[in-house]
């Protein structure tokens, strides 16, 4: 497995991979959406690291969300 993951950080992420997070978040046009469907469907290590860059945008939004609305003092400061 560390082979393996060493070898995908030595090359050059594909444009779908390159994709990956924008489609996590929601945020690909629908033709660019559907080609990251259709590659994921179709290749197995693609659809493990979409897994994995899944999770971790998960805890980023609920890490964000743990961390509550900044205090009063702070926006007055901020503004």
């Amino acid at each position: 497995m560390m082979a393996a993951s060493r070898q995908m950080l030595d090359r050059e992420p594909s444009e779908i991979e390159m994709l990956l997070p924008w489609h996590a978040a929601g945020t690909l046009s629908a033709r660019d959406s559907r080609r990251v469907d259709e590659a994921l469907a179709r290749d197995p290590d693609l659809a493990r690291q979409y897994a994995v860059i899944r999770e971790e945008y998960a805890e980023t939004i609920a890490l964000n969300e743990s961390l509550g609305a900044p205090s009063v003092r702070a926006m007055t400061k901020l503004f």
